[in-house]
């Protein structure tokens, strides 16, 4: 009888204890999703390259990178969209230094771009 009330007494404070540890879990800052998620989204990350080609119609433009370390990005050739304007003159071949957000936590964007 004593080893039943012990063993009941047991599986209830383990009952009791999950949930306030999943509880403490989700609202530590450091395993927030939804805080990881915006301070990347945030981020800016640079990168240099040689501009390739722009379509205005899509608002993008392609650049052929080096290696963006702080993406963990090898250096290629990618189509990003562009918020802001082109630096007056930049034409195809032009070495470039460019600033990189993601928007919407989705699709990398440009949101700066200067002649190298």
């Amino acid at each position: 009888m004593k080893t039943d009330y012990l063993s009941l007494t047991l599986m209830i404070a383990m009952t009791a204890t999950v949930p306030m540890a999943g509880t403490a879990y989700a609202a530590t800052p450091s395993h927030n999703h939804e805080e990881a998620q915006h301070a990347q989204a945030q981020t800016k990350h640079e990168g240099y390259g040689v501009f390739k080609a722009v379509n205005t119609e899509a608002g993008k433009v392609q650049i052929a990178h080096q290696p963006i370390d702080s993406l963990g990005w090898p250096a290629m050739t990618m189509w990003f969209a562009l918020r802001g304007p082109l630096p007056q003159g930049l034409k195809a071949g032009d070495a470039v230094r460019f600033e990189l957000a993601q928007e919407n936590g989705k699709q990398w964007v440009i949101v700066a771009i200067k002649l190298k």
